[in-house]
């Protein structure tokens, strides 16, 4: 019986989370939580706990960077609280530089300093509503015309972006779709890795063939391109409706959608941009007509 209470009592303390206590050896440093996601513009409270003993001690918080750990300078929006020996890095109105991993320096006099476990910073960006452009090609009548479904805005870049089609009129099975996928980016990835200097917009990968993601390198927001290739208006008996979706972003719970109706009349568009066309060439003949004058009228003086 003896045995048996003991062996309870071995089981007992060995299920119980290790206590936070100071060791011969060092300090126990725990930082919670390991990974935070937050929204852009929001403030970010990071926290590290440790126990210690001797009051002559310091806390610092540093940022991983290039795989070295560069030390946080304290400001108005970055800066450290501490209480009952808990470390806070507070960090006010995110933004995309700040994600990242950070850790907790915990220095006590005559004793090596010990290293917190890490807190992944995300910092969230939604993705913008989808827009669809129609790509206009030289000769309206014979060329191809196609559509583009942008979105941007977004970090991270981990999006999916998709077509979907119908016709009330008739049953379309034919038309190839091609659908967009950002996998998640690598944890330790930073967000000027594959950003060009000098640049506005640089390219940073080719999804495929009718896919591709550009970064702002300003704002160092990632901007989706979708291309769908659309059939001649001839081979159709009625219209068609396109939307393109975007879903799957972790800032994001419901997909975001938009939609175009590509009408089987071939000549009603051509006809609506030629009277765009006539009426922009107009004006722009009515502009010249006037300064015309109005230098005739400056020579006459």
């Amino acid at each position: 019986m003896a045995k048996l209470t003991h062996l309870c009592v071995l089981l007992l303390w060995a299920g119980q989370k290790p206590a936070l206590t100071a060791t011969p050896e060092g300090l126990r440093v725990r930082q919670q939580p390991p990974s935070l996601s937050v929204m852009r513009g929001e403030t970010a409270t990071l926290s590290c706990h440790f126990k210690v003993e001797s009051l002559k001690y310091g806390v610092q918080w540093f940022k991983m960077k290039s795989e070295k750990n560069q030390l946080i300078p304290k400001s108005s929006r970055q800066f450290v609280v501490e209480k009952n020996q808990t470390s806070s890095l507070v960090i006010a109105e995110v933004t995309l530089e700040d994600s990242g991993w950070y850790y907790c320096e915990v220095n006590v006099l005559q004793k090596d300093p010990e290293w917190g476990n890490g807190t992944e910073l995300v910092v969230l960006a939604p993705p913008s509503a989808p827009q669809i452009y129609l790509q206009i090609p030289p000769d309206p009548q014979t060329g191809q015309w196609a559509l583009f479904c942008l979105t941007g805005g977004f970090h991270p870049s981990e999006l999916t972006l998709t077509w979907t089609y119908q016709s009330a009129g008739a049953i379309i099975d034919h038309l190839p779709l091609t659908n967009c996928t950002l996998p998640a980016p690598h944890p330790h990835a930073e967000l000027s890795e594959h950003l060009t200097d000098g640049a506005v917009l640089s390219s940073d990968r080719l999804v495929n063939p009718k896919c591709f993601q550009v970064t702002d390198n300003h704002s160092r927001e990632a901007y989706l391109f979708s291309v769908f290739l659309l059939p001649q208006k001839e081979s159709l008996e009625t219209g068609i409706t396109f939307t393109c979706s975007v879903q799957d972003h972790p800032a994001r719970t419901m997909a975001l959608t938009t939609s175009f109706t590509w009408d089987a009349s071939p000549n009603e568009l051509i006809g609506h941009l030629n009277i765009f066309k006539m009426c922009f060439l107009s004006a722009v003949t009515a502009i010249f007509l006037l300064e015309a004058v109005k230098h005739c009228r400056v020579q006459a003086k």
